[in-house]
């Protein structure tokens, strides 16, 4: 298993969900006889690019807690080589394979140009942590590809309002998510469930 210096890994999107992280770290810490066994388990998928630099694919959220955490060292796995690419046809290929998501917290779409440089860079977007808890209550399943789980956080961001950035305001989004992931609405998602 290869390690990388959390500093060294660069985003391919521009929000996380700072909840999740939070829960993502207690995860971590609550496997602190066997952290590192653990850390292999959610290996950081990353792709190389440009300049032998390392960009995030998947685990995005397990990188940031991590870091938060003061863990330095993070467990990474290599998925593709794009090191010989220039930056366009590099993100011509990242856009191809799904693994960029140029979205800001509002769910609107930005210029490649202004994607975070580091893990520390990146916004909360209160929809991905959202998406997140509800699909581990049960609301859906666990799309196959990384980067579809968007399409749920923008599904949720617009059936579910969010009024403040409390922790009841965000248990009440939740508990209405977990009841739209289920409405014929989201039919079309990746892991619909329905009413089972």
């Amino acid at each position: 298993m290869m390690y990388l210096h959390v500093n060294e890994l660069r985003p391919t999107q521009m929000t996380i969900g700072a909840r999740y992280v939070s829960a993502k770290a207690l995860l971590t810490d609550r496997h602190s006889n066997d952290t590192n066994a653990f850390m292999e388990r959610h290996a950081v998928r990353v792709a190389l690019g440009p300049g032998h630099s390392f960009f995030v694919v998947d685990h995005h959220h397990w990188a940031c807690a991590w870091r938060a955490m003061g863990i330095d060292s993070v467990p990474v796995r290599v998925v593709a080589d794009f090191a010989a690419c220039d930056s366009d046809a590099f993100w011509e290929r990242m856009r191809q394979r799904h693994w960029l998501h140029p979205f800001d917290d509002r769910g609107v779409r930005r210029a490649i140009g202004e994607m975070p440089m580091s893990l520390s860079a990146m916004m909360d977007d209160p929809y991905q942590s959202l998406a997140a808890f509800a699909r581990r209550a049960g609301a859906y399943r666990k799309p196959k590809r990384a980067y579809e789980s968007f399409l749920w956080a923008s599904f949720f961001r617009a059936h579910v309002p969010i009024h403040d950035t409390s922790e009841a305001a965000f248990a009440l989004a939740l508990t209405q998510a977990v009841r739209f992931a289920r409405a014929r609405e989201a039919a079309s998602l990746p892991g619909f469930v329905g009413n089972r």
